[in-house]
């Protein structure tokens, strides 16, 4: 390429240069004019309620101006008038609530004469009724004490009271008879009348129905109840953690919370319950300590 062709290459270059910067100007000017337009326009909007209120009205005409006044104020009464209509409603509801009330209260049901005569009886028939059971219990103590559920003595009240059972100490026979089942918890033992064997955890001692029970230690009746296995049956709480068990009594002479002594009456031996009808009469006669079996014939004096 010769000199003149160079030259004639840059004017060309030089030319779109100089028209490319011109029109770039141009845009950046017009781009700055237009926003300056949109910020005098907003400038020149009213802002707030007030301002658009008086602008609208300085662009209405007198005519449009008292349309509106006149539409403004009929909406305004309208709302008075029902807020006074609203105000006589709550008014007359609580006039009302007192009527109501006291027509209810005139409603309630009325006893007639024959209606409260019937409750009058009812409630003697009741009360008759409360004194009859309370002179059976009296007649019959026993019923009463199938009730009466264990009573937990505390070592202390048994010290308090000298009863302190221990191993070197001895008990008496309880009733006239003969073993008729030994104590056996290390194996089973046969049952004529459950025609079974099963371990036994007392002494099942014969004896005539009606023979005396006797207290075989000093102690505190624990409880006197019925059980299904062993009628009527009686807890002594000798101390130190023993307990005598008595089953198969009638006509129980110690009371719940009693002291006894040693020799002491406690009942009599009673028909056999239905689980030793082919034992025959006897009596139940259980040792415990803490709760477990023991055997009673290793504390009978000899």
């Amino acid at each position: 390429m010769d000199k003149r062709g160079f030259r004639n290459l840059w004017n060309g270059r030089s030319r779109m240069w100089t028209f490319g910067l011109c029109l770039a100007g141009v845009l950046v000017l017009g781009s700055i004019v237009a926003v300056d337009r949109s910020q005098r326009s907003d400038d020149s909007e009213p802002e707030t309620e007030y301002e658009q209120t008086a602008f609208l009205e300085s662009e209405m005409t007198p005519e449009e101006l008292a349309s509106v006044n006149d539409t403004v104020t009929d909406l305004t009464e309208e709302e008075t008038l029902a807020d006074a209509e609203v105000s006589a409603a709550g008014e007359a509801v609580s006039e009302a609530a007192p009527e109501e009330q006291e027509a209810a209260s005139v409603q309630e049901p009325v006893q007639t004469e024959e209606e409260q005569a019937e409750e009058a009886a009812n409630l003697q028939e009741q009360a008759a009724e409360t004194q009859t059971e309370a002179a059976q219990e009296s007649e019959n103590p026993e019923a009463s004490q199938e009730a009466s559920s264990s009573q937990v003595i505390s070592e202390q009240a048994l010290l308090d009271q000298g009863i302190a059972f221990d191993e070197s100490a001895s008990l008496l026979w309880p009733a006239a008879g003969s073993i008729l089942i030994d104590y056996s918890m290390d194996g089973s033992v046969y049952f004529d009348t459950l025609n079974q064997y099963k371990y036994n955890p007392a002494l099942i001692i014969s004896s005539e129905t009606g023979n005396k029970v006797l207290a075989s230690a000093r102690g505190i009746v624990e409880s006197v109840g019925m059980d299904e296995e062993t009628g009527t049956t009686l807890v002594l709480n000798i101390g130190n953690g023993y307990k005598l068990t008595y089953g198969q009594l009638k006509d129980v002479a110690a009371a719940q919370g009693e002291v006894v002594e040693a020799g002491d009456l406690l009942g009599y031996v009673s028909e056999p319950t239905k689980y030793y009808s082919e034992e025959g009469s006897n009596l139940y006669f259980e040792m415990t300590h803490e709760d477990e079996a023991v055997d009673p014939v290793l504390y009978f004096e000899e």
